[in-house]
C-alpha cells in the first residue's frame, strides 16, 4: 500500500524502519487509516475500489464520463468507481458486490467483526439465498 507515495517518501519511510524510528506495523496501521479517512470506507473497501479504478476499462469509463482524479478527493473517487461497477447491477448482484467488496484480506478477519462488519446471520441469510438463485 506504500505505492501510493513518492519513490522519495516511500524510502524515506524505509529508512524509518530501518533505524527502527518507527515500526512496521505502526506504518501499516497509518496507511490504513489515512486510506479509512480519505475514502470514507473500511481501509481494504477503499484500497479495492482505488486498484479497481485503475484498469483500463474503468479508467476510460470514468475518464469519458468527465471524472477527472486531480479535480475530486479519493472520496469522490471510490464512489464514481462503485457507481461505474454497480451501474446496471439489479439489487442482488449490488448486494453481492457489496458483500464481496467488504471482505478483508486474509489476516485481517478479526477487523471485520469489530469494524462495525455485516451481521454473521445476515450474511449467512444472503450467501445462501445466493446459492440457491445461482443453482450452486
Amino acid at each position: 500500500m506504500l505505492g501510493f507515495l513518492s519513490d522519495e517518501d516511500r524510502a524515506l519511510v524505509g529508512r524509518m524502519i530501518l533505524n527502527g524510528t518507527v515500526g512496521s506495523d505502526n506504518v501499516v496501521r497509518a496507511v490504513h487509516g489515512v486510506l479509512e479517512t480519505v475514502t470514507g470506507r473500511r481501509w481494504w473497501e477503499g484500497h479495492r475500489l482505488l486498484a479497481m479504478s485503475v484498469q483500463p476499462e474503468a479508467l476510460g469509463h470514468l475518464t469519458l464520463a468527465g471524472v477527472d482524479p486531480w479535480q475530486r478527493s479519493a472520496y469522490e473517487w471510490c464512489a464514481a468507481t462503485y457507481a461505474l461497477y454497480t451501474k446496471h447491477a439489479d439489487e442482488k448482484e449490488r448486494l453481492k458486490f457489496d458483500f464481496q467488496l467488504s471482505i478483508p484480506p486474509r489476516g485481517y478477519e478479526d477487523d471485520w467483526a469489530t469494524d462495525g462488519g455485516d451481521d454473521p446471520e445476515a450474511v449467512e441469510k444472503a450467501m445462501a439465498g445466493w446459492m440457491v438463485t445461482d443453482g450452486r
